[in-house]
């Protein structure tokens, strides 16, 4: 006589659902136990912002671009978190961005490219010139978007190189970084 009785794993639903939580039990057992993942529900909390030491960054990103570059030396709660190169008009571009003390973010671009060509290819998004606004005798151009994920870009001509900011910061933020890298002199230029 044959054995007509089919395999367990063909029995019913119920078998499909058991083994299923029994792996996921020991997924979550095996990877639980490597400690290289958290669960923690609930809103994120604001931890410390970690500070890199961008001037040290921006003095080797002078010797390798052709126009002036600057350290603005931002006062007490603001912190520099983030320094990176960036291609901007075919040429390097030092970035540089700081955490504001009411928690906001502003990053500024370093470029020997005009203007025009700075707000036009700083990041592709469409943005149309929206107001001027005089900063220490030097226009700062705000360029706006109706795309609600698209921030707002400052664009300033400092002479010898232009700046474009952008972020999350409020107005005042904006244009207390653009006056002081105005008034930074330019880092030295060294030969290496």
């Amino acid at each position: 006589m044959a054995n007509n009785k089919k395999p367990r794993i063909f029995q019913d639903g119920r078998d499909i659902a058991i083994n299923a939580v029994l792996i996921v039990v020991l997924m979550v057992v095996a990877v639980g136990a490597t400690g290289l993942c958290t669960f923690n529900p609930g809103a994120p909390e604001q931890g410390p912002v970690q500070e890199v030491d961008a001037k040290t960054f921006l003095d080797l990103e002078a010797r390798a671009v052709d126009f002036p570059v600057r350290y603005p030396e931002m006062p007490e709660g603001w912190i520099t978190n983030s320094a990176r190169r960036t291609m901007l008009g075919g040429q390097p571009a030092p970035v540089v961005g700081w955490v504001t003390p009411d928690r906001g973010f502003i990053q500024l671009t370093q470029t020997g490219v005009d203007a025009n060509a700075a707000a036009e290819q700083a990041d592709g998004k469409p943005r149309t010139l929206n107001r001027t606004v005089d900063i220490d005798g030097r226009s700062a151009e705000v360029y706006t978007s109706e795309e609600e994920d698209v921030r707002d870009l400052w664009v300033v001509d400092a002479g010898d190189a232009r700046f474009v900011l952008t972020g999350a910061g409020e107005d005042g933020e904006y244009e207390q970084l653009i006056s002081t890298a105005l008034a930074t002199a330019p880092i030295a230029q060294t030969a290496g």
